[in-house]
């Protein structure tokens, strides 16, 4: 299964750059995180802002959506390091299979069962979530778009793929030793680990590779001062 990945035109690598540059330049702001990255992700595709100073949010896959062309995109960003096809990895859900295994078709699953199986549940639940939202938000091509950040705020990498749902066959499933405290999903095409599932956390994540075009920069942040910024906007 290849997946897409996309790439930003030279006025959006731009508008990201000063975005973050902006950004991070508010000595309010100390991460680039949560809805100030889905704001600068708008802002950098020029898309409409949901303000939720303003507007009640729900707990949806999709943090933006474009209702024109019905993308929609997990926004996520993370502090790693980087460097050209460098791997990473993040939570995308909290997925108790043991307790909902009823609801997804499942019986008498245990940290014993077949890793196969797990995995089966595993998916299920998360494609289950993907599904769900994208119908409630009108979402017919679904994404994933990432801001890497270092630890010192001066290298970034941006990263945008199609969000991948595999198929069972797609996939096997293994435990990483014989604790059981993690399994892993991995791609059959590849050996890549897509996914990692920790039983006692119920915690799945899903790993990414940077592809050989993604776009990684360097920026020199210049912070305000609070009296700058108050004297700034305080009127």
């Amino acid at each position: 299964m290849k997946l897409t990945s996309y790439l930003l035109d030279d006025d959006q690598i731009e508008r990201l750059k000063k975005g973050v540059k902006a950004s991070l330049s508010i000595p309010l702001i100390d991460s680039l995180e949560d809805y100030i990255w889905e704001a600068l992700f708008c802002y950098t595709k020029e898309l409409p802002l949901v303000d939720p100073l303003y507007t009640l949010r729900k707990k949806l896959l999709f943090d933006i959506v474009d209702t024109q062309r019905k993308i929609g995109w997990s926004a996520k960003s993370l502090q790693w390091t980087i460097k050209a096809n460098s791997e990473f990895e993040l939570v995308i859900q909290r997925a108790d299979i043991f307790k909902k295994q009823a609801d997804l078709g499942f019986k008498n699953l245990t940290i014993n069962t077949d890793p196969e199986i797990l995995g089966q549940a595993l998916l299920k639940h998360w494609h289950k979530k993907i599904f769900e939202d994208a119908k409630v938000q009108g979402v017919k091509d679904y994404r994933v778009c990432i801001l890497l950040k270092s630890s010192d705020n001066s290298k970034y990498a941006y990263f945008e793929e199609e969000l991948a749902v595999y198929n069972d066959d797609d996939l096997y499933w293994r435990w990483t030793n014989d604790s059981k405290t993690g399994l892993q999903g991995i791609r059959r095409v590849d050996d890549f680990i897509v996914y990692r599932w920790y039983p006692n956390q119920k915690q799945l994540f899903e790993r990414f590779k940077l592809y050989e075009s993604a776009l990684i920069f360097r920026l020199n942040i210049m912070r305000k001062t609070v009296e700058e910024l108050i004297n700034l906007l305080g009127n």
